[in-house]
């Protein structure tokens, strides 16, 4: 009875090792998500909303999530992009401060390129400038993508840079990072929203150190594209 006991207690306990306790649970892991995977993300779109639901959509059925507080508090961080952005920019979990700078950002461009359409003289003229700061941002992050990145492959002890298509989730997190860093990079006594502002309205004229960095990178996959059947 006494030996049963001891092999139970090491079981549920663990087992000490050459000096280290190892241990092995027997407790199944705890569902961390506080919804089941039987819940459907929540749709913020008005126009979306304003449609309503097809007789086959499976929303009638099913429980929606309810949606974080990063899309119910402005509809400045409705857009997925923007709050990508946000997220990435932050440091030491101060968000308020970012959301502040990105706020900024935004008024900045929109400041911008109203004074520059109150300047032009022409419908014409006037109707080629956009005004709209998130269109331009969103703009800018495309300019920014890379179709194609490189990943090491190694074959016969050598490394080689084989060429890739980039996913677009990649591509995106690319482009945002190659902003914010070109901005970081700049003069420190400069406030950080108006580096982005300059750079984003680069970006979105493909000028900039951001969209250089895209062009170093296709230059870089098109010298190794020998190496593309390396995959």
């Amino acid at each position: 009875m006494a030996t049963a006991f001891k092999s139970l207690a090491s079981k549920l306990c663990g087992v000490i090792v050459r000096g280290h306790l190892t241990t092995k649970s027997y407790i199944p892991k705890a569902h961390l998500s506080v919804y089941n995977p039987k819940y459907v993300e929540p749709v913020l779109d008005k126009d979306t909303l304003s449609k309503g639901l097809e007789d086959d959509d499976i929303r009638h059925h099913r429980p929606v999530k309810a949606p974080t507080t990063d899309l119910s508090i402005s509809p400045l961080f409705y857009d997925d992009d923007i709050r990508k952005f946000t997220n990435m920019m932050m440091k030491g979990g101060n968000k308020e401060r970012v959301r502040e700078i990105t706020r900024r950002l935004l008024e900045n461009i929109k400041h911008m390129q109203v004074e520059k359409y109150n300047k032009t003289a022409t419908d014409e003229e006037k109707s080629q400038i956009e005004c709209n700061p998130v269109t331009i941002f969103k703009q800018a992050v495309e300019n920014c993508k890379p179709l194609l990145t490189t990943i090491r492959v190694v074959k016969s002890g050598v490394a080689y840079r084989v060429p890739i298509c980039a996913r677009p989730s990649d591509q995106r997190f690319r482009a945002m990072k190659w902003i914010i860093e070109s901005c970081r990079d700049k003069e420190r006594r400069i406030p950080m929203e108006n580096k982005l502002t300059w750079e984003i309205m680069d970006a979105y004229n493909n000028q900039g150190k951001a969209v250089r960095k895209k062009q170093e990178v296709h230059r870089i996959c098109e010298s190794n594209r020998a190496y593309a059947h390396l995959r």
